[in-house]
This record gives C-alpha cells, structure tokens and sequence, in this order.
C-alpha cells in the first residue's frame, strides 16, 4: 500500500501567501514614497522596514515548500520520513521500535505565551489555565504522534493540520504489537500515477522567492538620483535689499553674485549652481545635504509656524564657487560650496533664503 501523510489545511498556505505578497508590496510601496524614503534613510528605519520585507517573502515562498512537502510517505513496508527542517530519511517499518501519543494543545501553548508577555494578568492566567486544562484533558480533540527507532527521534506528527495520520499509526501500532500488517488492494500505475506531484511547484516557489528577494534588494540598494525639478533661477536676476548686492543666474546653470549692483568687473562671486524647489528640495536636503541635520520633520515644523510657507515654495539650492574676484585678485585656490534653503514669496518675487554654513540671512527681491 501507498499513501502519504501530508498537510491537510492547505487553505491556510494560501490565505498565507496573499497575506505575505501583500504586505510586501504595501511596505515596498511605503518606502518608496517620495517624503517617507529620505526620512527612513535618515533615521536608520530603512534596513528595519528591508528586514520585514524579507520576512514577509520568506513566509511567501515557504508556504509553497509547507504545502508541497509530505511529512511521511509509504510505499509498503518502506517509510520515508520528512521532518520540516531535515533531510527525509527512509526506514523500513520494522526500524520503528517506539511510539509516544499525547494531546495536541500546541494552539492554547502559542495563546498562553502570547498572552502572558501583551495581556493583562487576569487574562494570562485564564490563558495559562486554559493551556493546562489542554494537557489534562483526557479525550483531547488532536493527538500528537511520536515515533522513535531506539533513541533516535524520528518525526512527530499532529491530527490537527495532517491528513492520514491515524492511518499511519494504526500501521505502526499494529507492528508493535505483533500484529499483521493489513495490506490494500493492490492498484495499477495507471491509478497510482495521478497522485504523483509534480517538483515544479516547489521549484517555481524558490525561484519566485529568489527574484522578489533580489527585487527589493534591488530597490533598496540601488541608489537613486534625485528627481529633478523646474529651475525658477535660471535666467533672473535678484537685488538684495540688505547690502545692495546683485545675483543673477544664467540659463546655464552657472551665477555671479555681484558686491554692488552693476559693477561685474570686479568683487564677485561666480560659479555653477543646482537649484530644487517644493518635494524635490526636501529630498535633496535631506539625502544629499544630510550632512547638516535638517530633517523633513524640521521643514514641515517650519512651514506649520508660519501661513506664508508652503511646500510649494521651499527652496534649496547649493552654488559652487569657482571663483572670487576681491579688488582685482583671485582669492579662491580651490572650488568652495555654498548652500541655501528658504522660500519663494509674494508670487515668487521675493527670495527669503539662509546660508546653511554660516547661518546668514539674506532677502531678495526679483528685477
């Protein structure tokens, strides 16, 4: 005779694998949004969300392996043994020299543990009494079986989510008693051949398991540039109302910050510029310019504090100095880096901006 001893509940696998393949995709989703990613990167959450992820993919591909795996298999007198972590191993059924039976209270054992470390006291208990009244329950609804060769444990077993169990017990108990083995009808291959699985399954299982698994790390690892935004700088040119200084932007990315208005032969900063401005300067801040501490949480504190600040208007931008011209002399021996945040006002005519080194506030109003 042939049967297998295998999961009967297999509804449970599926349920399982929709569960784990959702919250997968919602949390690879979450993570990626444009104000959550800077933030989690910044707070070191990222690898705790990467781990779950992780997590919810292995769920996903061993519920096809939980599935498809028997637990045991016989093929006449020869038993094949399939514990969930270790090779199978195959014996005869004479190798079987030992059985344990007892009740199956593994359900009220989860309850009670979780019970006592999240529940309150009288709750615990009730689940502690529920959980020993399991044990000594004398006609328990699911049975536990153990079987060993000498002292070697060979597999236990539950009725509670295996099908043939009590098939294959039977088998086992009448050996051990001396009785004998009551054999099938025999069938032909053409009948046999039908309840052979397929390998496929679990192959698939593992493959789809090892591309979501190099999928996310893919997305996760991968660094992304930043997205880029219009550029509301770019051929203008600001007066400052503080020192009577001049800013003007080409359309080429590059500027001249002019120490008096109309005079560009001398006393000037010039150089090339990056300019972002709503989201995107949010996020450019807080990856690229991380280094300053400025979170995204800070920005929107900010905007809350006063009706004039928006996301829409903030700014930041970052210009590189490659040259400064002071009474006919270059003072510069290498390119320095100047970077800005603040916002654009009254219609974006008005630049309200500091200096994120030095601290400097400056206002601007557009020509």
């Amino acid at each position: 005779m042939s049967f297998e001893v295998r999961m009967k509940k297999r509804t449970k696998m599926i349920v399982l694998r929709i569960f784990s393949a959702f919250m997968a995709t919602v949390m690879i989703w979450f993570i990626n949004l444009d104000f959550i990613r800077p933030a989690l990167m910044q707070d070191g959450a990222y690898l705790l969300f990467i781990g779950f992820i992780g997590i919810f993919l292995m769920f996903f591909a061993w519920s096809f392996y939980a599935q498809k795996r028997p637990r045991i298999k016989v093929d006449g007198k020869d038993i094949t043994f399939y514990p969930m972590w270790r090779p199978s191993q195959k014996v005869t059924l004479s190798a079987i020299t030992a059985r344990n039976v007892k009740g199956d209270a593994t359900g009220e054992k989860i309850d009670a543990a979780i019970g006592g470390a999240l529940l309150s006291p009288p709750l615990a208990d009730a689940l502690e009494q529920r959980y020993a009244d399991a044990l000594e329950n004398p006609n328990p609804k699911d049975m536990v079986y153990t079987y060993y060769s000498g002292d070697t444990k060979l597999i236990s077993v539950s009725t509670k989510n295996m099908e043939n169990v009590e098939r294959f017990d039977k088998m086992v108990a009448d050996r051990l008693e001396g009785k004998l083995l009551e054999l099938e009808p025999e069938v032909t291959e053409a009948e046999i051949q039908p309840s052979k699985k397929s390998k496929l399954p679990l192959a698939l299982a593992g493959l789809i398991g090892i591309i979501c698994v190099v999928a996310v790390a893919a997305i996760m690892l991968i660094p992304r540039t930043v997205s880029q935004s219009p550029d509301l700088l770019a051929g203008t040119s600001w007066l400052s109302g503080d020192d009577n200084s001049q800013w003007v932007f080409g359309a080429d990315k590059t500027f001249h910050w002019y120490q008096t208005e109309g005079e560009t032969d001398d006393n000037y900063f010039a150089g090339t510029y990056e300019f972002h401005v709503g989201q995107d300067a949010v996020n450019y801040l807080t990856t690229e310019l991380s280094e300053y501490g400025i979170t995204e949480r800070m920005i929107r504190q900010v905007i809350s504090g006063n009706s004039e600040y928006t996301l829409d208007n903030f700014v930041c931008f970052s210009c590189v100095n490659q040259s400064f011209m002071l009474h006919g002399k270059e003072q510069l021996s290498e390119d320095t880096i100047s970077s800005y945040l603040g916002f654009f006002l009254q219609d974006g005519t008005y630049l309200d901006i500091a200096n994120m080194t030095t601290g400097t506030y400056y206002g601007f109003t557009k020509e």
